[in-house]
């Protein structure tokens, strides 16, 4: 699996070396490369760590006003280069100061009311067009999160769509288990 991270500095400036080789040390990047004031590190494995608390930490230790954004997993290479230009398109719409960490939940959270098809394309990846997940996930909320009840209802059984709800997890980072994932793929799938 595929990630990367998105650091923007404030006001435009560039990045502080220091600051890059602090995520480089935590990371292991595969590769760097900086675009003015972002600096985006392309990595291959899953830390254990909270960039969260990360963030927080270079921010009060080199005094710098820092954004982190924190991909999810991507299936592949390529699909990992299109996915940070599309990113950072959004980003770009988001004030600076609103948010010191980002993900994909956080850019859906961000322009809830207002979704257009190509952030539905960007965040449902390959379950865009995905007639029978889509209708999974549309039975499952209106069920109100309840697994018996949906899968009642789409007359399947209740491990097959344990097994949708896992692969959509997967391939997307929504686990719609969750009322938060649940709300924001309710508002993508609409």
């Amino acid at each position: 699996m595929y990630r990367y991270l998105i650091i923007e500095s404030k006001q435009h400036k560039q990045i502080d070396d220091d600051v890059v080789m602090l995520f480089s040390d935590l990371i292991i990047p595969s590769d760097l490369y900086r675009d003015g004031y972002q600096a985006v590190l392309l990595f291959e494995h899953d830390p254990e760590l909270s960039f969260e608390d990360v963030i927080l930490n270079v921010m009060s230790d080199t005094l710098t006003d820092l954004r982190v954004y924190v991909s999810h997993h991507l299936p592949s290479r390529e699909d990992r280069i299109e996915h940070i230009e599309i990113t950072k398109m959004y980003l770009k719409q988001i004030p600076f100061e609103k948010y010191y960490y980002l993900d994909h939940k956080m850019i859906v959270k961000h322009f809830m009311y207002h979704i257009t098809d190509s952030m539905k394309r960007h965040f449902l990846g390959k379950f865009y067009r995905d007639a029978l997940m889509i209708e999974t996930l549309k039975v499952y909320l209106d069920s109100n999160l309840n697994m018996v009840n949906a899968a009642k209802k789409l007359y399947i059984h209740r491990n097959t769509l344990i097994q949708r709800i896992d692969k959509f997890y997967q391939l997307t980072g929504f686990d719609v288990r969750l009322f938060l994932d649940a709300l924001l793929v309710y508002h993508l799938i609409q």
